[in-house]
């Protein structure tokens, strides 16, 4: 038996032994398992236009409980693709057990082929709006029980470059909530032939909601912030310039919204404003900067507002109500309008204040302003020519009176006399220190 050679190891596959006096075999390089990641894309053979259930989106990822009651193969025509428009054939497996994965196919006579003749581009496109939407139907599907969600579109569109991605209809009950999410900027005519249709499709009180991705720079123009006090605490609300169309849109009565990590902003109007002076007002000095101020308008912003505050709401508080409404966000507009009056009076009342203490400074002048109006005063300090004027003057006695006795001569006060020689105190001298005899 020969032993391998020095720092060699003999080694064994599976199944196999090793063979005495053969060379080593090398050792196999190690493989990392590879995941298979999922495109978040659907593929365009997961995507058909339903022509007879109202223009509803089939999505055989998402929709294989529904699918699986579809009829399969061309079901004369009622599956059209999106992208292109051309009709559909729905392949599904043969038996249960089977591993085919149902698909779309393009209904053509070349067999083995299944290609799209719409331009690459475009079928990006589709597939980019239908994953924003079908994103925020699992959103709300999360959020909204009992509700039947269903992305849908007119069938005529199949096919056509859209502007307006297919819409998220939403039914609970008797109530019917019709969301829009556009990806690019909105043409007032596209904007209005959606409205149109939505109001002929599902009637005047379905709810029209536009729904905006907060982090989208074309939906989404930041104006800085504004610090409120709905409920005495102050809080800030994000400010945004509203665009033509959503101007549009809010004139029509349609709910305009930003979608962000599970909060919806709900956006009320913000208009500038200058209070007009009442009587017994003062807005000068100190109050000029009070006298500006803003108001609100609400539920929908008027189109005259300057900017657009929004204010939050969660996501979770819809699913409270059947009707979509955002009852948390319009509770809060509400205490804004209450809050903008109380401010309203405050500041009126200290401009009242203000006019007050203006008057009551001019009605009272200042002592020296008077002192120097008056000239020199005594030592008592009254004025020397308020005594003079209130000295009295001599009256010449009438004929008809008898003599009359002159007063008695005025005895000099000596205190207001002048000081003698006699009284005044002697000067000192140097010479007063010698005897007298050296006085000659």
């Amino acid at each position: 038996m020969t032993r391998p050679a020095a720092g060699t190891t003999p080694t064994r596959s599976s199944g196999s032994a090793v063979t005495p006096g053969a060379p080593p075999r090398p050792m196999a390089l190690p493989t990392t398992a590879r995941r298979s990641t999922r495109s978040k894309l659907p593929r365009m053979g997961q995507l058909a236009v339903d022509t007879i259930d109202r223009g509803r989106i089939i999505d055989l990822r998402r929709d294989a409980n529904l699918c699986a009651q579809l009829p399969h193969g061309r079901a004369g025509g009622r599956y059209r693709c999106l992208a292109c428009g051309h009709r559909l054939i729905l392949q599904w497996p043969s038996t249960p057990a089977s591993r085919f994965t149902p698909r779309f196919r393009h209904d053509t006579a070349t067999v083995g082929t299944d290609h799209c003749p719409a331009p690459a581009q475009h079928q990006a496109d589709v597939q980019a709006d239908l994953t924003t939407m079908l994103a925020l139907r699992e959103t709300l599907l999360r959020v909204l029980s009992q509700a039947s969600l269903s992305l849908r579109i007119d069938p005529e569109l199949a096919g056509q470059r859209w502007q307006i991605p297919p819409a998220l209809i939403v039914r609970r009950g008797e109530h019917v909530a019709v969301l829009e999410r556009p990806r690019r900027l909105l043409n007032p005519a596209a904007v209005t032939r959606r409205l149109a249709a939505t109001r002929t499709q599902h009637g005047p009180k379905a709810a029209h909601w536009w729904v905006f991705d907060r982090d989208d720079p074309l939906h989404c123009d930041t104006a800085g912030t504004v610090n409120v006090q709905p409920y005495g605490k102050t809080i800030t609300h994000t400010k945004v310039r509203p665009t033509p169309a959503q101007r549009q849109l809010a004139a029509a009565g349609a709910t305009v919204c930003w979608l962000a990590d599970g909060t919806v902003l709900l956006p009320y109007g913000g208009h500038q404003r200058i209070y007009t002076p009442q009587p017994g007002e003062d807005w000068s000095g100190d109050m000029a900067s009070w006298q500006r101020d803003w108001t609100i308008s609400h539920p929908h912003p008027d189109d005259g507002a300057t900017w657009w505050g929004l204010a939050p709401q969660p996501l979770l508080a819809l699913g409270k109500r059947h009707d979509l409404r955002p009852a948390a966000a319009h509770t809060t507009m509400s205490a804004l309008a209450r809050a903008e009056h109380g401010r309203e009076r405050h500041r009126r009342r200290r401009a009242r204040e203000h006019a007050q203490q203006n008057t009551h400074t001019t009605a009272i002048p200042t002592h020296s302003t008077e002192t120097h109006a008056s000239g020199p005063t005594t030592a008592a300090g009254e004025p020397i020519d308020a005594l003079k004027t209130a000295t009295p003057t001599p009256v010449a006695p009438s004929p008809s009176a008898g003599p009359v006795t002159p007063p008695p001569p005025l005895t000099p006060d000596p205190s207001q006399q002048a000081p003698t020689n006699r009284d005044r105190p002697e000067r000192f001298t140097w010479r007063s220190l010698l005897p007298r005899r050296w006085h000659r």
